[in-house]
């Protein structure tokens, strides 16, 4: 899929799938490292939980692997994130999102921190996600669902409400979801007995406060090997006196 037939999707639907935008090493080495973390902090008692306790969170990957580092960089992911949200876009949270055996599904919603805004929200994107595929999506095992075009309609979902418009994303490991953070969405039931696994690349415009403090959280050695591109990214050149 070339740039603009990626915009084009992108804001026609409020979504787009990149096929294939990890290699086979990309996408194994990525899950191999976030279970490994995972399992580390749940022993740790520090996981994040969630979903009547079935669905996990690790938080702060910038901090976790040079890996992390080089996904948050992608230049087909930061090229879509930043014709949603401007060319000084920055990182509003990076995670691993595990949906574990016979989780529920989340209610369908908008990204922080459209949801406690007034009403109708914003007409421009102040924020969006991607979706890093690590596990193959089906049905059965908490496929994303999302409702396509739904961040043109100046309401939030509601939260009791079925809706027949929904879809579940028909994505396979490897594959990235671009979505603009107004556009209504939520985790799938899994039925099934394995965990569903992908990353969430969370950006928003760099006025906008973050999920967390990426240049307070950064540790020294990731600022001190950081591209530029990743210093911005970690709020660096959003920090009066601070650009670099």
């Amino acid at each position: 899929m070339t740039k603009e037939d990626a915009v084009a999707h992108l804001d026609e639907c409020g979504y787009v799938v990149l096929k294939r935008a990890l290699t086979p090493s990309q996408a194994d080495a990525l899950r191999d490292r976030s279970v490994e973390l995972a399992a580390a902090e749940r022993a740790a008692s520090g996981e994040h939980i969630y979903l009547d306790g079935r669905a996990q969170r690790v938080w702060n990957l910038v901090n976790k692997g040079r890996i992390y580092e080089e996904m948050i960089q992608l230049p087909q992911v930061l090229a879509l994130q930043e014709h949603l949200l401007g060319d000084n876009c920055i990182l509003s949270s990076f995670t691993v999102n595990l949906i574990g055996p016979d989780a529920p599904a989340g209610r369908l919603h908008l990204d922080f921190p459209l949801g406690s805004f007034p009403q109708p929200p914003p007409s421009i994107a102040l924020c969006a996600n991607t979706i890093y595929v690590l596990d193959d999506f089906a049905p059965e095992n908490g496929a994303t669902r999302i409702v396509p075009g739904s961040y043109k309609r100046g309401y939030a979902p509601d939260p009791e409400k079925e809706y027949d418009d929904v879809i579940q994303l028909d994505v396979h490991k490897g594959d990235i979801v671009v979505f603009h953070g107004a556009t209504w969405h939520g985790s799938g039931a899994n039925s099934t007995q394995q965990e569903r696994m992908i990353l969430l690349g969370f950006f928003c415009r760099s006025f906008v406060k973050p999920q967390q403090d990426q240049f307070k959280l950064a540790r020294p050695e990731v600022v001190a090997r950081a591209t530029p591109t990743l210093k911005r990214l970690l709020g660096f050149e959003s920090q009066s006196g601070m650009r670099t």
